[in-house]
This record gives structure tokens, C-alpha cells and sequence, in this order.
């Protein structure tokens, strides 16, 4: 931290301290505005007004978000104010914002998957977004790896692909993922081994000769090549979805199947079996709501509005439906429709080129 705005930190972690039951609640932006706030009166004893207009600035609050927060929670033990999650995850080419996902989803609704790709765009994220349908949760960043998504990494077992840039910070996403960083290392959310590399690579820009621009001055001007950059493989080798195509033919390169796991038969039919019944029963049911409703179409104590209604919950007891649902359900048993690991892999490497695959193949 540059000693110029050490009077600034110095007052800025006394704050913090003095106020961290008000402050540990917040989002990091509202507890970022408070600290501003019971900052200012101290203008002119402890700290400058030039201290205080730096810390308005972007440089300011990423400071104190960065360095600050994470130093103090280090030393003290206190826990940063939470981030508002940006991220989203995909299964079924359906996005689940980031904040909604719970252990259920890992434990339960996405125990078939295989692992997840993590992505550092949301647009690239999407438009591979039907590898989900393949047995691969997208999580689509913004950048480096937000906290809470890799707390969420962490709480798994299953293997991390980081898709990124070929560029330092492209780099810098899978180090972050795999590995302890400065400002995380006392949060124990590295993935360790379980992190493979599937972003684009020096070899990869030069046999697929990949157009390459400079990276910022901060990078020296290094080239680099964003994943965007695929889509000239569009109009020379006539792929329609190059980024598709380059994530597919790397993981078929690195030995990973493309498909959900394979699950014991008698629980697949069982969870199908109970959707298909409810489902089948939607119809009676809403007819005999329908009929209800008719009959009581002249009931006075029906007339007028009301804010909410709460009806007691009953068991529906009808000779003869229990006898007819097994029934029904057995004929669907003797019906079922089963599909396989090789079946599903096959039908992924269509998503890619064969051109595309031998490009990427090591030698």
C-alpha cells in the first residue's frame, strides 16, 4: 500500500473495527458508502481531504475491497461484507442465478453431472451452454471467480474446467481457482488438482493461427487472443459455433465424456414414474375444479374479495384410482425408453469438427 495513504488505512481500519457489527451485514458497496460516511468527520484531524477524495475513487473502493478487507480478515479474524453474486449456473441450458443455488442443487437436482466448466464471460458461457444438457454445470463469471462461487466449487468433489482467455489474466482465472491466493488464503477455497486448464493456450492460438492483438500497458503489450477470437474459424473452415466446437474437441482431447452419469435403472424409473403419474393426474384434477367451482357458482359466502384463502390439506380417497395408477405404471415399466453414456458422448462430438479435433490433438 503506498505510504501516502497510509493515515487513510490507518483511519479507514479503526473504523472498521470500532464498527464492525454495524458493518459485516452490509453488501460490500453499502458497507463501502457507510465507511465513507463515518469517514468524513474525521477530515482534517486524521485524515486529508485528498486522503477522502481518493478513497471516492474506483482505485479507492477496490483497494479496500481487495486488500483492506481481506488483510483484516486475516489478522483479525473479521469476514468481509458479501459481494452480490453475479454469476449464474446452467443445467439444461436453463440459468440459475448464482444467489438461488443451495446444497439441494449440488446434492440432489445436479448429482447426475459430471463437473462443471467454469467460464470467465457470461456471453461465451452461453453460447456452450448446451454442454449442460451433456453432463457439464456451466458457471458463468464475470472475470476472476467470484468468492461465493468457488466457496460453492469447494463444497463439491467433482472436476473444475477453466475456460478463459489466452492472456494473463486468463491465467490468473485457473491460478485462482486451483490455488491459494494472497487475499484468499485463509478461506481454504482452492481447488487444488481438481482444476483442469481448457483455456485457450500459445499452441492452440498457433495451430489454429488465431488472430492475436496487445494486451494492456499494465501487460506490456503481450498479445493475446480473447475466446471470442474462435470465430474466425466461422468463415475459414465453416464451423458454425467455433467456441462450441473448441471446448468440445478439447475435452474429447483430454479424456472427458460428454454425457450425465449413468444412474441404477430401478431409481430412474421410480423418479420418472412419479413425474408421469402426477402429471397424467393434472386433467382430472382440473376438471373436477371446474365442477366445484360450477356448483358452487351461486354461493353468497363466495361473493366479494379477499386479501388470501387457506384450505385444509386432505388425503383423496377414490376406489379403484390406486389399482388403476399401478396399473398404468406397469405398462409404462414394460415401455421405458433407456439411453447410455456412449449414446449421449457420440452425440456431443457432433458439436464439433473433425478438423477442429485433429488441430487440438498433442502430438
Amino acid at each position: 500500500m503506498p505510504d501516502k495513504h497510509r493515515r487513510l488505512w490507518d483511519a479507514v481500519r479503526g473504523i472498521i473495527l470500532k464498527h464492525y457489527n454495524l458493518l459485516k451485514d452490509e453488501f460490500i458497496r453499502d458497507a463501502y458508502y457507510i465507511n465513507r460516511d463515518l469517514l468524513a468527520p474525521l477530515i482534517g484531524s486524521e485524515v486529508t481531504q485528498g486522503d477522502y477524495d481518493w478513497l471516492v475513487t474506483p482505485q479507492g473502493y477496490e483497494s479496500l475491497r481487495d486488500d483492506i478487507w481481506p488483510k483484516l480478515e486475516q489478522k483479525h479474524g473479521l469476514e468481509r461484507p458479501k459481494t452480490w453474486p453475479v454469476g449464474v449456473i446452467y443445467w439444461n441450458e436453463t440459468a440459475k442465478p448464482l444467489s438461488e443455488v443451495g446444497e439441494r442443487d449440488l446434492g440432489s437436482t445436479w448429482s447426475q453431472a459430471r463437473g462443471f466448466i467454469f467460464v470467465e464471460k457470461g456471453g461465451e458461457a452461453d453460447k456452450i451452454k448446451i454442454l449442460s444438457k451433456y453432463g457439464w454445470l456451466i458457471c458463468a463469471g464475470k472475470g476472476y471467480p467470484e468468492r461465493l462461487m468457488r466457496k460453492l466449487l469447494k463444497a463439491d468433489s467433482r472436476p473444475v474446467l477453466a475456460l478463459h482467455d489466452w492472456d494473463r489474466d486468463g491465467g490468473g482465472i485457473y491460478k485462482a481457482l486451483g490455488f491459494e491466493t494472497r487475499r484468499t488464503k485463509h478461506l481454504d477455497i482452492a481447488l487444488g488438482e481438481r482444476v483442469i486448464d481448457l483455456g485457450l493456450m500459445e499452441e492452440d492460438v498457433k495451430r489454429l493461427k488465431l488472430p492475436t492483438e496487445p494486451s494492456p500497458p499494465k501487460y506490456k503489450g503481450k498479445p493475446r487472443v480473447e475466446l471470442s477470437g474462435l470465430a474466425v474459424l466461422k468463415s475459414r473452415w465453416k464451423i458454425k459455433s467455433p467456441t462450441l466446437a473448441y471446448v468440445v474437441a478439447k475435452m474429447a482431447s483430454k479424456g472427458f465424456t460428454l454425457s450425465e452419469t449413468e444412474v441404477d435403472k430401478r431409481e430412474m424409473l421410480q423418479r420418472h414414474m412419479r413425474w408421469v403419474l402426477t402429471d397424467g393426474l393434472r386433467g382430472i384434477v382440473d376438471e373436477a375444479v371446474d365442477d366445484v367451482m360450477a356448483g358452487l357458482q351461486n354461493e353468497k359466502s363466495l361473493e366479494g374479495t379477499a386479501v388470501e384463502g387457506s384450505l385444509k390439506n386432505v388425503e383423496v380417497v377414490a376406489p379403484g384410482l390406486k389399482e388403476k395408477l399401478v396399473e398404468t405404471g406397469e405398462n409404462l415399466a414394460d415401455e421405458m425408453v433407456w439411453h447410455y453414456e456412449g449414446e449421449y458422448h457420440k452425440k456431443a462430438l457432433q458439436l464439433t469438427d473433425e478438423k477442429l479435433v485433429r488441430a487440438l490433438a498433442r502430438p
